[in-house]
């Protein structure tokens, strides 16, 4: 029997199997030093950060996930590790790469003081023997926090403060040009707005989560293949069945959508938003809360500190 595909992903609710993380370390001093150049909201507690990611490392490996941790990987690199030392948003791993059947995906980062991610995360693809399928090359920018694959062989990706058009040209081209999905959905997103992860997310079971707000109104392209055209996201999104559940201004705000999927009845989010925990409860999803408190200074989620390698 041929050996199977060590890395690949289909779509954000897909059982993941492996997954990459950084486990932070003392670089995390940098953002004290200088928080608003690297966009963090405020000086941090650096222990208990280091602390709170390790519980959520511990989570995933209880629920059988292959973590994949990138400064273990590439710790007997001096360079490599070097880099890592001026790195302190590498902890949000999302953001410098996406995965496809075909392969990694780098970023060229919007934020350029994240420009040194990139780097250390295609070095650790050539560790865990991955091909890059595709690389951003300046002036194009755009971070994984801005994509997702979707079930139904569909991709979306945000054009927002970090983005650029070309980037998601390029990517969208790609995609479609090698068959990986059949329909690239853009969405237009308002100004401030940096990633779409934080206003969408894929749940189990067709489910969706949206910030009503921002999705009932941005201009969405919709293109195949053969043709583009103008719609409504939430629009398709209700008639291709999906079970939206709609935050609250309040749940935005606490970051309501950073969901990460691990499996079919299973997700991970920072503790609180009760009422999005009641709701995806309701649709027989178990939620594994991890303490938000010092990593959400970070302006990141569960979902930006993880990069999927594997789903089935």
């Amino acid at each position: 029997m041929a050996n199977m595909p060590h890395f690949g992903i289909s779509h954000e609710a897909a059982k993941l199997e492996r997954v990459m993380v950084h486990h932070p370390g003392q670089e995390l001093k940098e953002a004290n030093r200088d928080p608003a150049t690297h966009h963090f909201e405020g000086p941090i507690d650096v222990r208990r950060f280091i602390s709170d990611h390790q519980e959520l490392v511990d989570a995933l490996e209880e629920a059988g996930v292959e973590v994949l941790d990138v400064g273990t990987m590439l710790g007997d690199n001096p360079e490599i590790v070097k880099q890592v030392s001026h790195c302190p948003n590498l902890v949000f791993v999302r953001d410098s790469s996406t995965m496809s059947a075909n392969g990694g995906m780098l970023m060229r980062m919007g934020l350029p003081s994240r420009r040194r991610e990139t780097p250390v995360i295609k070095a650790a693809y050539g560790v865990l023997d991955i091909p890059i399928a595709l690389r951003l090359e300046e002036p194009e920018t755009f971070e994984g926090g801005g994509f997702a694959l979707l079930e139904g062989r569909t991709a979306v990706a945000g054009l927002c403060d970090r983005t650029t058009p070309g980037a998601l040209k390029l990517i969208g081209d790609y995609l479609l040009g090698e068959k990986l999905v059949d329909l690239w959905i853009t969405l237009k997103m308002p100004p401030g707005t940096i990633h779409i992860d934080g206003e969408f997310a894929e749940l189990p079971g067709h489910v969706a989560i949206s910030n009503p707000e921002v999705l009932d109104l941005v201009p969405t392209t919709f293109r195949s293949r053969d043709e583009a055209w103008e719609g409504s996201f939430t629009v398709w999104l209700s008639e291709e069945g999906w079970d939206v559940i709609e935050m609250t201004r309040e749940e935005y705000f606490n970051m309501a959508a950073n969901f990460l999927t691990v499996d079919s009845d299973l997700a991970f989010h920072y503790s609180g938003n009760p009422q999005i925990m009641e709701e995806v409860g309701a649709r027989g999803i178990e939620v594994v809360q991890i303490p938000g408190e010092e990593m959400r200074k970070g302006l990141g989620g569960i979902h930006c500190m993880t990069c999927p390698i594997k789903r089935a």
